[in-house]
């Protein structure tokens, strides 16, 4: 459903080091984590329109989401960030494994994702065709503003790409040199991106997507929950290829930028994580 399409695409949207998928890019991530629930409904209110009840059993699905996300998951994290400082704060930044690093996150993801989606899906067995067509259009509408945008200024695009990565990287690291700022501007300037593949991949997702709702097969809710926790099944060969390079070369822009952090830097990205980290512990006990 819409909800859960938005927040899949949303949430795995990697930062430069590839740590904390959950986090808001508002500087404060208790004011952030706390709106969450509200930008959530306001996202949800641009893709279908619920009835009065639909809506009192989204929130309560949300609230309880919200309930379990605070007391399991946010100690875990900040677990982690704390082990992730120590790391950094004993000299060892050269030898994180941002391999490592990446397969926790996604076992965070994959944890956090599983338990929003097996309470939300419930409420699209009750979405009446009128609110399928609605959904199918403004899936629909949402995809092709996304493509126009980049047919029409695709520098634009790409300006937005490096202005994104820089900001993840000092929001960790503080200000960054002009060395490491070329490595940002070289690594977009030379790594392919195809917004019309992406548009074509979203375009199958969605209308796989559609058709379970529609059509309502045996297990329909346990496939719909498969596509949105592994939309890469639906993959074809050469876009899967695409996307592996993509990675492999975002990794080794973040082994460039890490071996080249200053002491200053270091000292900023321990802070940062240890800052995180006593957010999240505030979070869990409110």
């Amino acid at each position: 459903m819409a909800a859960t399409e938005l927040l899949r695409r949303s949430w795995r949207t990697a930062t430069l080091f590839l740590v904390l998928l959950f986090l808001s890019s508002c500087s404060s991530i208790q004011f952030a984590y706390n709106q969450l629930d509200l930008w959530m409904r306001w996202q949800i209110d641009d893709y279908v329109d619920f009835t009065s009840t639909q809506k009192g059993q989204l929130q309560g699905a949300l609230d309880s989401f919200h309930h379990w996300h605070r007391q399991t998951q946010l100690p875990r994290y900040a677990d982690y960030l704390s082990q992730l400082a120590d790391e950094v704060d004993e000299g060892q930044l050269q030898k994180v494994e941002l391999a490592s690093i990446e397969d926790q996150v996604r076992a965070f993801w994959d944890t956090a994702s599983t338990q929003l989606y097996d309470l939300l899906l419930p409420l699209a067995a009750q979405l009446s065709d009128a609110q399928i067509d609605e959904l199918e259009q403004n899936l629909r509408e949402k995809r092709e503003e996304s493509l126009e945008k980049w047919q029409k200024s695709p520098e634009k695009i790409e300006r937005r790409r490096k202005k994104q990565i820089r900001k993840q990287s000092e929001r960790w690291l503080g200000s960054l040199s002009a060395e490491q700022e070329q490595m940002i501007a070289d690594w977009v300037s030379h790594v392919a991106y195809n917004p019309l593949l992406r548009d074509k991949q979203r375009e199958i997702w969605q209308a796989r997507f559609v058709d379970l709702l529609r059509r309502k097969p045996d297990g329909y809710l346990a496939q719909m929950r498969d596509l949105l926790l592994n939309p890469e099944q639906l993959w074809p060969d050469d876009y899967r290829q695409m996307q592996e390079q993509r990675h492999r070369q975002a990794r080794q822009l973040s082994h460039k930028i890490l071996a080249s952090t200053t002491e200053a830097q270091r000292r900023h990205l321990t802070r940062t994580l240890r800052e995180y980290a006593h957010d999240f512990r505030v979070l869990a006990t409110q």
